[in-house]
């Protein structure tokens, strides 16, 4: 019974003394250039062409005969002067906004290439 009471009060005064001593740890600090992969463009646009009439009261018999032998059923869109401008100015705002966005990406895709790593400068040279 001494004895196991004996091995416990020998731990305890030891201290933990036989154990191996801790190692010291030593903590650093990395810089870690991130890498994110850019992705490829998307592909241009590929617009087709559109044809436009410019038909007058004078000219309007013949382009309906013209416009039914061509196309079959007589239908057509009209669209005032002042409409078609307005239609360009939108194109123009659509193009705009299309240029600052293709910017955008530019800008970040640089940011996130990796940046080539400089070689030191030799002083013989």
């Amino acid at each position: 019974m001494n004895l196991l009471l004996i091995i416990p009060l020998l731990l305890l005064i030891s201290a933990c003394s036989s154990w191996p001593k801790l190692r010291t740890i030593e903590i650093q600090t990395v810089e870690v250039e991130r890498v994110i992969p850019t992705v490829n463009r998307p592909r241009p646009i590929n617009m087709n062409d559109i044809k436009f009439y410019v038909v007058t009261i004078d000219t309007f018999e013949e382009f309906k005969i013209r416009f039914e032998k061509d196309n079959g059923q007589f239908l057509f869109y009209a669209i005032s002067v002042r409409d078609y401008e307005t239609l360009a100015l939108n194109m123009a705002e659509i193009k705009r906004y299309i240029e600052q966005q293709k910017q955008i990406i530019i800008y970040y895709e640089k940011a996130v290439t990796p940046k080539p790593k400089e070689e030191p400068k030799k002083e013989n040279e």
